[in-house]
């Protein structure tokens, strides 16, 4: 642009843009003969500041290591390291520790030498190992994240089109039927919860100890709470009872995937179950769900869910089902999907109707099946 006016003072401005930059101050002259060429000296100088400031090359191992190091407290750490690794070539087996090698990219070379051409390789090896388009999407987000990373720092990076990747190779999430309990399956699973309830391989109430009491406690109550609040099973481990407001009958949960926190109301069994577990507390317990030294969250394992469930005959639950659970049946009841949203803690409402739009009732149908009991009854009356 050159120089300009500014405001009411007499003196002239510089003002232009250098790779995506903006600069912009004053000439400290009125005489424009002057400004324009301070302007040209302040131009040259930031030339050559730009050349000078030359992004420092970095392996991608050490790339990696950097995003991974940036993710350490994130609830998610497991399954982005899990990327991570199988970029460089190394993964588990399913429901193992045992690593075995696949296609990944040389951890010595350079961030800023990967083409698309190996970003393209590496989607058609994914395939070829009969990986998900869903897992294939997360393994490219993480690598675009370790690449905005490390463009933030400073260092040189490739430029990847991942849009333009996903479209020509039509990655999209994977998209399934919604898996979440009937009424009539929550009672079942409730029943081999409950902490009375005697099967094989477990002792009676009265000759167990008090920590398998507990644990059977715990793990009931985990169950129901996920069904009431729609949480995230990581958000109710970490629940303190400093977030338990049993006097105005809500809890302020905190949702560290997504940064931010929602006051919930309680039903009426979620109530109970909260009011039961503080009479019961020792004073010194800090979270809800606590481990049996005390001061850390207890580790909920899904395994009592697996085996309640394999015993009342319920396939394809865990955890996150029971989230599901409670944001299907809010729907399905006409619940507005900008209000479920909230529930769930979903940054945008798009997040929330793209999975459980296609539940809520629709006046679609409803109108049709009027038209369609109407001309029914005149063809009776005929």
């Amino acid at each position: 642009m050159g120089i300009v006016r500014h405001g009411t003072s007499p003196n002239w401005y510089y003002s232009f843009q250098l790779k995506g930059k903006k600069h912009f101050g004053s000439t400290g002259s009125s005489n424009k003969t002057v400004a324009k060429k301070v302007e040209d000296s302040v131009r040259r100088k930031a030339v050559e500041d730009s050349l000078s400031d030359k992004a420092e090359p970095i392996t991608l191992k050490d790339a990696i290591q950097q995003f991974l190091t940036s993710k350490r407290d994130s609830n998610e750490y497991g399954n982005i390291k899990a990327r991570a690794n199988k970029l460089l070539g190394s993964k588990n087996i399913a429901g193992t520790k045992t690593r075995v090698t696949c296609f990944g990219f040389d951890g010595s070379a350079m961030l800023h030498n990967i083409k698309t051409k190996d970003v393209q390789r590496l989607v058609l090896e994914r395939r070829n190992e009969k990986n998900a388009n869903g897992t294939i999407l997360y393994e490219l987000l993480t690598l675009n994240g370790i690449i905005k990373l490390c463009k933030r720092l400073g260092y040189e990076v490739p430029l990847l089109d991942f849009a333009e990747i996903k479209r020509d190779n039509a990655i999209k999430p994977d998209r399934k039927r919604i898996r979440f309990l009937s009424i009539e399956e929550e009672a079942r699973l409730l029943a081999e919860l409950h902490p009375d309830h005697v099967y094989k391989g477990i002792a009676a109430p009265e000759k167990q100890s008090d920590e398998v009491k507990r644990m059977k406690q715990d793990a009931y109550d985990f169950v129901v709470l996920l069904l009431d609040l729609g949480c995230r099973h990581t958000e109710l481990s970490t629940l303190t009872w400093n977030d338990v407001k049993l006097e105005r009958n809500e809890i302020q949960l905190f949702r560290p995937k997504v940064g931010n926190q929602s006051m919930l109301q309680l039903t009426n069994r979620a109530r109970e179950v909260l009011q039961r577990r503080f009479d019961a507390k020792l004073p010194s317990q800090i979270y809800l769900f606590e481990s049996k030294s005390g001061g850390t969250p207890r580790r909920n394992s899904p395994r009592a869910l697996r085996s309640a469930c394999k015993r009342a005959g319920i396939e394809g639950i865990s955890f996150h089902n029971l989230r599901k659970t409670c944001a299907s049946r809010l729907v399905q009841n006409n619940v507005p999907i900008h209000y479920v949203s909230k529930i769930l803690g979903h940054t945008t409402v798009d997040i929330t109707a793209s999975y459980y739009a296609d539940l809520a009732p629709s006046d679609a149908s409803r109108a049709a099946v009027d038209v369609l009991n109407r001309l029914q009854g005149i063809r009776e009356s005929n």
